[in-house]
């Protein structure tokens, strides 16, 4: 959960308006909806003293994802595409990824995954670096599903892929 949704979690539990907490903070109320409708995160400073007017504190626990062993795998080669395009990605990469999805299309079956395929869709004609970062790394049931139709297939190198599969014999039994 990030600060945007703990925020709006506070607001909801304690029954508290926007307005009223920028009363409360000093914080236009503008930006406070923008925190809580996730276009912006407050900083930790911002969320720190939201937190205070609201009479709340927030505490996080590292918790390890728990991934089954195929789940596990596809997380950690996405994980080195996220790490590999964090200063983006070039027109023929996009087109790649363009490729992929349309490669996937005929031989992906269900409702689910066909709205997967819209969701990449989307993401690769926006070429919308923020939201296909976040899919990479993501541990949630929804980044898992997007992964399973993920059109990143040429994005690594066969010698980072097997270098990723020898991490993962290391770390699993």
């Amino acid at each position: 959960m990030n600060r945007s949704d703990l925020l709006d979690e506070a607001l909801a539990s304690t029954a508290t308006s926007q307005s009223e907490l920028s009363r409360r903070t000093g914080i236009p109320q503008g930006r406070i909806s923008d925190y809580v409708n996730r276009r912006i995160e407050p900083s930790v400073t911002t969320f720190d003293k939201l937190m205070a007017a609201l009479g709340m504190t927030a505490q996080v626990s590292l918790i390890p994802a728990g991934m089954e062993r195929t789940k596990l795998r596809s997380w950690m080669l996405h994980r080195l595409i996220d790490v590999k395009t964090r200063n983006g990605l070039d027109d023929a990469d996009w087109e790649l990824m363009r490729r992929n999805i349309d490669r996937l299309r005929p031989v992906t079956f269900g409702q689910l995954f066909d709205q997967c395929l819209n969701r990449w869709s989307g993401v690769v004609d926006r070429r919308d670096m923020r939201e296909l970062h976040r899919i990479l790394v993501d541990v949630s049931q929804d980044g898992i599903t997007m992964r399973e139709v993920s059109p990143m297939s040429g994005l690594l190198t066969e010698g980072e892929r097997l270098g990723v599969l020898s991490q993962l014999r290391r770390v699993t039994p």
